[in-house]
């Protein structure tokens, strides 16, 4: 029997972090190292830290075990009810794309979170967010970029042919449901709208059909090659799946 997992399922998105898959393991798993390091910076016993966009909670999980103040926030019920009785947290239902009532932050987290907002919302997002935020506070945001392979790959799943040969043979996929995917450059524009300024990039995660699917851990250790070979050529690294950025609050 074929299914199609989905981004609002708590498990769907625990289960990113152990997939069997070395190479869809290392793409998560790469991603939630850099978060993880970058919040460690910032976030301390007693700073008041807000997630946007908790998901599975993985993240919330980390910042209540440092100690910090953590203000949850997410537009699923179900997300927030498992955070909720977490040590230091407070967690709250809300629409990220509407100000969201919260005393002034020291360092705010969104990783994973803006490529689900409706593209007319974004800014409005980043904006909320911004006005959160204590001048001089610190934003670590993650999302994927829009000419990621992974990403390619994912909307050729909207044809019914290629959709019906992926579920003849993985059995399952998955439905990402991003809607607002961005290149670098125009986050960048969004960022400085909404009263950020860069203070650190990144890119990483490459990913490739066939050889990320059915390579195992040779072809794992392949494309992190080819990712560390490509990650600096500017048209290149617009490849990379996750664009990554440790912000200022204007």
């Amino acid at each position: 029997m074929t299914s199609v997992a989905r981004q609002e399922h708590i498990a769907f998105q625990a289960n990113l972090y152990s997939d069997p898959n070395p190479t869809r393991r290392s793409l998560h798993g790469t991603r939630r190292e850099w978060v993880e390091s970058a919040v460690s910076e910032f976030a301390k016993p007693g700073t008041k830290v807000l997630e946007v966009g908790v998901g599975c909670g993985i993240f919330t999980r980390f910042l209540s075990h440092s100690g910090a103040e953590v203000t949850a926030i997410d537009i699923n019920p179900d997300f927030i009810h498992a955070v909720a009785t977490l040590p230091n947290v407070t967690a709250h239902v809300r629409d990220a794309t509407q100000p969201l009532d919260v005393e002034p932050q020291d360092v705010a987290l969104s990783s994973e979170v803006l490529e689900h907002v409706p593209p007319d919302r974004s800014v409005a997002m980043l904006k909320a967010i911004r006005a959160a935020l204590k001048p001089g506070a610190v934003f670590v945001l993650t999302t994927p970029q829009s000419y990621a392979t992974m990403e390619l790959m994912a909307r050729l799943l909207r044809f019914p042919p290629v959709l019906a040969l992926a579920r003849k043979i993985y059995g399952s996929v998955d439905e990402l449901g991003h809607i607002n995917l961005l290149t670098a450059p125009a986050l960048r524009r969004q960022l400085v709208e909404a009263g950020f300024t860069i203070e650190r990039e990144a890119r990483f995660g490459f990913y490739l059909p066939v050889i990320a699917d059915f390579g195992g851990n040779v072809g794992q250790r392949v494309l992190v090659s080819v990712e560390r070979a490509i990650r600096h050529i500017p048209v290149l690294r617009g490849l990379l799946w996750t664009q990554a950025y440790v912000l200022r609050a204007s």
